[in-house]
C-alpha cells in the first residue's frame, strides 16, 4: 500500500496560456452563468480482479464558503463573491461528484462506479470534501485558480467500516488573464491533475494490499 500521510497534499502549478481581455467581475463578454467542470479520461477496461470491485461515490461535501453556485475570489486578505453571471450551472457538490465518478468509471480500477443506492454489492465507498475552490487575484500579475480536495476510501463490508486510504491534493493553476473562461479552464486542469494523482494512489493501494 502506498504510504500516504494524513491530509497530505500535492501542489500542482499549472501554467495556462489563455486568450481574452475581459476582466473577472467586469466583463461584458462573459456568458451569463452556466459554467461547468469537465475532465476527460480515456476509457480503460477493468481487469478480471478490478471487475470484482464496485465503488459507491458519496456526494462530496463542500466547505460552506465555496458551496454556492456563484464563485468566490480573493484579493489581498479579503474575500468577495463574483458577479452574478460568473457562476456554475449546478452547485459545486454536484459538479465535482459527477466528474470524480466519471473519471474513476473510465479508470479501469472498478467493475462499476455508482452514485446513490444500488442493487450491486458495494465493495468500496468514496467520500470526499472540497476544501478550496476560488480565484486567487491577490497578485494581479499572477492570478490563480485554486482547488483542493480530500479523499477517503472506505471498506463498508466490515464493522466498523475501515478507512483504506485518506489523502488530499491542492492545485494552484496559473492563468494568464483574470477572466471567467480562464478561471474555469484552470479549475478543470487542476481537477484533472488531482484525479490523476488520486488514481495513482488507488493503483498503488490495489497493487499492494495489506
Amino acid at each position: 500500500m502506498a504510504s500516504v500521510a494524513p491530509w497530505g497534499y500535492v501542489v500542482g502549478m499549472l501554467a495556462l496560456v489563455l486568450g481574452g481581455c475581459t476582466f473577472f467581475g467586469f466583463g461584458r463578454e462573459a456568458s451569463p452563468g452556466g459554467y461547468t467542470l469537465e475532465v476527460e479520461r480515456v476509457l480503460e477496461p477493468p481487469s478480471a480482479q478490478a471487475r470484482e470491485r464496485v465503488l459507491e461515490v458519496v456526494p462530496f461535501r463542500v466547505t460552506p464558503r465555496y458551496r454556492g453556485r456563484v464563485w468566490v475570489y480573493r484579493e489581498a486578505d479579503s474575500w468577495y463573491p463574483a458577479e452574478g453571471e460568473q457562476a456554475f450551472l449546478l452547485p459545486p457538490q454536484v459538479l465535482v461528484t459527477e466528474q470524480v465518478s466519471g473519471y474513476l468509471r473510465h479508470s479501469g480500477l472498478f467493475g462499476a462506479v455508482v452514485e446513490g443506492e444500488s442493487r450491486l454489492r458495494v465493495t468500496h465507498l468514496l467520500e470526499g470534501a472540497v476544501t478550496a475552490l476560488y480565484g486567487d487575484f491577490s497578485d494581479p500579475r499572477a492570478p490563480r485558480a485554486v482547488l483542493e480536495i480530500q479523499f477517503f476510501l472506505i471498506d463498508p463490508r466490515v464493522e466498523p467500516p475501515k478507512t483504506l486510504l485518506q489523502t488530499g491534493f491542492r492545485t494552484e493553476a496559473e492563468i494568464s488573464e483574470a477572466t471567467p473562461q480562464a478561471l474555469v479552464q484552470g479549475w478543470n486542469k487542476g481537477l484533472e491533475s488531482i484525479l490523476w494523482n488520486f488514481e495513482n494512489d488507488l493503483r498503488q493501494l490495489f497493487n499492494n494490499p495489506l
